[in-house]
């Protein structure tokens, strides 16, 4: 059942996925950040346990590249903010 943690894990993030797309126009506040903390968590959790693997590797990479991209979305939108560069 373990070698099968690594696939789940990737499905726990694409169902959380599709459930932030379904809350899309309705006034839900600040749930949404409760909702893909859950779903991140579980996955994390999910991928840890799994046992060694191509999908635990896959899933691990993807669990890594996530919040990477949006610290790299982040800096670059810094820069660009600070170095005043506009039209």
């Amino acid at each position: 059942m373990r070698r099968y943690l690594g696939i789940v894990s990737i499905v726990i993030l694409i169902v959380t996925y599709l459930i932030l797309q379904s809350l899309v126009g309705k006034k839900t506040g600040n749930f949404w950040i409760l909702i893909t903390f859950i779903g991140y968590l579980s996955s994390v959790l999910s991928s840890w346990y799994s046992t060694s693997g191509f999908w635990k590797m896959a899933s691990a990479t993807i669990l890594i590249l996530i919040p990477a991209g949006y610290l790299v979305v982040f800096i670059l939108f810094l820069v660009g903010v600070s170095t005043g560069s506009g039209f």
